[in-house]
Parts: structure tokens; sequence; C-alpha cells
């Protein structure tokens, strides 16, 4: 187990280990296939050679004997002398299997290994076919005591079969070359493992360095610490990584900033009213406040609690949008119609503005597919944020207009104090204020406008803003138009 532990150091160290594991079973299959390949090769090239010696001697030293030119003795002392050279047994036999001329390994004892021959001979060529070729390795049948190569061709004569003719040579000598050739192959096989080592570990620390660095940065990330960056020279995967992480880190640093902004936010808003609330109330319970003018703080107390509904409803709707579980209730239903609905809702507000509030509505009704309610709260927020910063004796217009066959453009602009270029980068952002004095919207939660966003971005529609200082500013979305609309 320990041996073990040790081994699992690192991923370079298992990987080194599994590539040895894979390098000695190849090597074994390798000297497996090689044996068995050079072996064959080997035994293939020695057959076809003992069959051309054999048609040789067949035509050379044979053919004169059935042509009565030589007897058997002078046919044995010639191949007698072939063994000698050639280092092979030749026998020569007859049409019927029985041996003519032999030239026998033992030449001290060449008349009993002659006997015995001649009686093992008769028994063999019971089991070849005579008018066949052959080749065969082993102890043909028991008569050596050797692995040895036997090939046999018949002798043609005169278009006629008048004998056979059998040559035996040992593979000792080619179990040498053999080996001499494994070792050659094992040698260059291991030359190559040990290139492909040495490639393996320059590629591998080439890769896991920076995976170590990554490692490192990731758990400063992990801790909080989002200031560790990536340096890691290299366009392919590993490289696309770095930057995956450093542009994670980026975003996680925004994140960050952003949580510690919303808790401010969210802080200073919620304790703003509950500070009136408590002052108010331990006022009137110390009798600071006479009983006569109870009344008039406790409304003070009640539009601070409604401030603080709202502020929760519009970070629940904000979480809502945040939530895979959100699901719009699109219906089809007249645009205009509920335009003209948000407008009437702020009349009595734009009236004590001295504020016009100019919808141009087409005269037949706009249907669209959308989110009614949703689409209420959008134009509610749009028209509210442009009451907040209209001056007295100005006009907001309303339009809907074409956008395309399938869409609809809608269109919230005032003529109010506009919005400078800074303050539109952070316009959509929650809890951000156009005016960063919080003086003239005092009820403001700064959620409005991203609430609005996340409804449009639901709906797979954009917003946009168009505005300049003191010039006002043009809030425009689209949506979908009903199917029975579409050109």
């Amino acid at each position: 187990m320990k041996l073990f532990k040790l081994f699992r150091k690192s991923f370079f160290d298992n990987m080194i280990l599994f590539y040895l594991f894979i390098l000695a079973l190849c090597f074994a299959g390798m000297v497996y296939y090689s044996d068995f390949i050079v072996n064959h090769l080997l035994i293939s090239e020695r057959t076809s050679s003992l069959q051309s010696q054999a048609r040789l001697i067949a035509t050379q030293y044979a053919k004169s004997y059935f042509d009565k030119d030589t007897n058997n003795v002078q046919l044995e002392e010639q191949l007698t002398s072939l063994n000698s050279l050639l280092n092979i047994d030749i026998w020569i036999a007859d049409a019927d299997g029985q041996l003519v001329a032999a030239s026998p390994r033992d030449q001290s004892n060449g008349i009993e290994e002659r006997r015995k021959l001649y009686q093992k001979l008769q028994e063999i060529t019971s089991m070849i076919h005579l008018t066949e070729s052959f080749a065969m390795t082993g102890d043909f049948y028991g008569l050596f005591e050797e692995n040895t190569l036997s090939v046999g061709i018949p002798m043609q004569y005169k278009n006629k079969q008048v004998g056979y003719i059998f040559l035996h040579s040992s593979l000792s000598d080619m179990s040498s070359i053999k080996s001499t050739i494994i070792q050659v192959l094992c040698l260059a096989y291991l030359l190559i493992m040990l290139f492909s080592l040495l490639i393996l570990y320059h590629f591998t620390k080439k890769v896991l360095n920076p995976l170590d660095q990554i490692n490192s940065v990731a758990l400063d990330y992990s801790n909080g610490n989002f200031d560790s960056s990536l340096s890691v020279d290299d366009k392919y995967e590993i490289g696309q990584l770095a930057d995956s992480l450093n542009n994670m880190a980026g975003e996680l640093q925004k994140m960050e900033d952003y949580r510690k902004n919303f808790i401010s936010n969210v802080s200073h808003d919620f304790r703003s009213p509950l500070t009136s609330i408590k002052g108010y109330l331990e006022a009137m319970q110390d009798g600071t406040i006479p009983p006569e003018r109870q009344a008039h703080y406790i409304d003070v107390v009640l539009n601070e609690t409604r401030r603080l509904t709202k502020l929760t409803s519009s970070l629940i709707t904000l979480n809502d949008f945040n939530s895979s579980s959100l699901i719009l209730k699109k219906s089809i239903f007249d645009l205009s119609h509920t335009i003209q609905i948000t407008v009437d809702s702020f009349e009595g507000i734009a009236t004590k503005k001295k504020v016009q509030l100019l919808p141009d509505l087409p005269s037949n009704p706009v249907m669209v597919y959308a989110d009614q309610d949703k689409i209420y709260q959008v134009l509610y927020n749009l028209i509210d944020n442009a009451l907040k910063f209209s001056n007295e004796n100005s006009s907001i217009f309303i339009t809907v207009l074409p956008a395309s066959e399938d869409k609809v453009h809608i269109s919230v602009k005032d003529k109010g104090q506009g919005i400078s270029e800074e303050q539109q980068k952070h316009i959509w952002e929650r809890f951000y204020k156009a005016d960063s004095s919080r003086g003239k919207d005092k009820h403001g939660s700064g959620l409005g406008l991203a609430i609005v966003k996340e409804i449009i971005k639901a709906h797979n529609e954009t917003i946009t803003l168009e505005s300049e200082e003191g010039k006002g500013a043009d809030f425009s979305f689209s949506l979908p138009l009903a199917p029975s609309q579409k050109e």
C-alpha cells in the first residue's frame, strides 16, 4: 500500500508509470511477433533454397543415374560430397519410394544407418504423396534428434516420374541467425522507447508546468484572491484555458465588487426608512410627538413601509429573473390598450408635476405576443423614470411604430435632464442611480431599469437608450407581433 501511494505522487509520475507499462507490453508483443515473423521468413527462405537445390541435384546428379551413366555407389559418393559442401542430407528414392542413394550424417556408421534408413523410409513414403512436393519442420517422423527442415520434390524424366528427392537441413544455424535479428530489433526498439520517453518527458513537463501554475492560481481564486493572473505562452488548449481562467477571475472580481455594492446599497436603502420608522415610533412612544400630530407621522411611517415593500418586491422580481424557474405567461393582447392603461395610472402625478403624457398610438389595435403583466411593468417603470427626471411644463412621448414584418417598436421619450455617456454605461446596473447624491429621488431604489432590462431579455428582445445631457432620454424596445398581425 505504501508503494502504491508512493507512485501516486503526481499526474506526471502516474503517466510515466502507465507509459512504461504500455511499453513493456508492446515490447513483449514485439519480441513474440518478431520471433514468429523472423522464424516464418527464415524457414520460407530456407525452404525455397532447398527446393532450388533439390531441382539442381535432380538435374545434374540423379538424372545421370536414371540414364544409367552412374551407379548408386557413385551417386552416393556425389551426394556425400554435396553433404560436406552444403551441410544438408540428401536422399534419392525411386518412384516406389525405395532408397537409391543417401548422404548419411554419420559417415563412420554409414552401413547401419543406411539399413535403418531403408526400413524407416518404407514406412514414411506410405504417408507422403510422392507425386507432390512437400515441406515440413520437426524430426521428420522421428528420424532426427534435432529440429530439421525437410523438403521433397518428385523427379521427372522423359515426362515420367522416375524418383523422389529428399533434402534435410538442420535449423540450429537458423536459430542463431534468428537470435541475432531479434537482438538487433530489440536494441532498435529499446532506443525508440528511450527516445519516446525523452519526448514524453519534454511534452508532459511543457504541459504540466502550466497546469501547476493554473492549479496554484485556481487555489488563490478559491480563497477569494482574484489578483493572481496567469501568463502561459501557449496558443493551444492550455493557453486558452489560462485565458479563460483570467477572464473568469475578472468576472469573479466584478461579481465580488457587485456583491459588496449590492450589500452596501441594500443596507443603505433599508436603513434609511427603518431609521425613520424607529425614530418616529419612539418619538410617539415617549411623547415627543404630541397626540394631535401623531396621525401625520403615522402617514409618514406608512409611506416608509410602502417604500420598503416596493424595494423588497423589486428584489424578489430580480431574483426570479435570475432563477431558471421563471416562466413567462405569454398571451396575445392589444399593446395600445396596455400603454393607455399605464399612461392613465400616471395622470395624477403628471398633472401635479405639470408634465404632459402624449401617447402616439395607431388607430387600429396592435396585437403582440408577450407577457402582458411584465410588459405593463416595463412601461410603468419607463414612464415613472421619465417623470422623475422631466422638468415642469415638458412632455413625455410614448410611440408605437412597426420595426419589421414581425416586430413592433415602442419608445418612451422625455425632454428632461438627460443622461451623460458615463452614466449610460451603468444605467442598467442594480441600485445604480443617475443622481449620485440621491437628492432628487429619495424614494427610488435604483432597481427599476434593471428589472426592465431583465424582462425584455427574458422575451429575447432588446432595449436601447439614446440620451444627451440636457436634451432628455429615449428608451426604446421591441416586441414580437402576434401571428395574425404579421404581414
